[in-house]
């Protein structure tokens, strides 16, 4: 009995280890080890932003360093929102994925889209390989420019996470737009949904997230995305049930 018990808590807590360490992050620590995010960092604690990228299994973020967000100074803490909410794929794409896309031209589906509150294709980025083999970003507004360059990887975890640095922020009016402009029922308003964005789930900005795998875009996952340098995994789910299980097994073993 002593040796059951033994090997019963043994996997029990290498079954929880192993839960922990593979379906989470927290973009707080990510960011904390890089000074020319700190305000970036700082913003989407204050929005909330942070706690809702953390419970998504699959995101990209896209960052901008403190002295590219002059655009954003002064500004009411719901425009930040809907702005920052907008850098925030609900998808994972590296630098490779990017610059190898099937269509040199993509939209990509944003947690601003998610939540209901953009206005026709403000929820959406066009991503854009340019000539050059550079990636441009920009907002999928009709008019808009591609602005945001992509510099490099701050962090990469596949297929969980991956944290891009973009020369400058993407911004769009949304200056006085408190609700959507039809009905969830309406599809008059509606933007089409993007084939990259398996993971928009159509909740507001705090919802939990899909459980959609970032693998089975369009485009399929890279190889070798890099590093998982600075990516700190806390997982932010209880386990309740899982012990409960495993509690049950016990009792039936004694």
């Amino acid at each position: 009995m002593s040796s059951s018990l033994t090997i019963f808590f043994f996997f029990f807590f290498a079954s929880t280890f192993l839960y922990y360490s593979s379906n989470s992050f927290n973009i707080t620590n990510i960011l904390n080890e890089h000074d020319d995010f700190s305000t970036f960092n700082q913003l989407l604690s204050e929005t909330q932003l942070a706690s809702t990228i953390n419970k998504r299994q699959t995101i990209t973020v896209l960052v901008v360093s403190n002295g590219a967000l002059s655009s954003l100074s002064g500004q009411p803490t719901a425009v930040i929102k809907k702005i920052l909410s907008l850098h925030i794929v609900l998808d994972y794409y590296d630098q490779k994925k990017l610059k190898n896309l099937s269509k040199k031209s993509v939209l990509l589906t944003t947690l601003f889209q998610s939540s209901g509150l953009a206005r026709g294709q403000q929820g959406f980025l066009n991503a854009t390989v340019t000539k050059d083999g550079d990636v441009a970003f920009g907002s999928a507004v009709p008019g808009s420019s591609l602005d945001a360059q992509l510099q490099d990887t701050v962090a990469a975890l596949p297929f969980n996470i991956s944290v891009l640095h973009i020369s400058s922020a993407i911004m769009i009016d949304v200056k006085g737009d408190n609700a959507p402009t039809a009905s969830p029922l309406s599809p008059v308003s509606s933007p089409p949904r993007p084939a990259e964005s398996p993971n928009d789930d159509g909740h507001d900005f705090d919802e939990p997230p899909s459980s959609a795998p970032g693998a089975a875009a369009a485009d399929g996952p890279s190889e070798n995305a890099g590093s998982a340098n600075g990516v700190s995994r806390i997982d932010s789910q209880p386990v309740f049930a899982f012990t409960l299980l495993m509690s049950s097994i016990w009792w039936f073993m004694a």
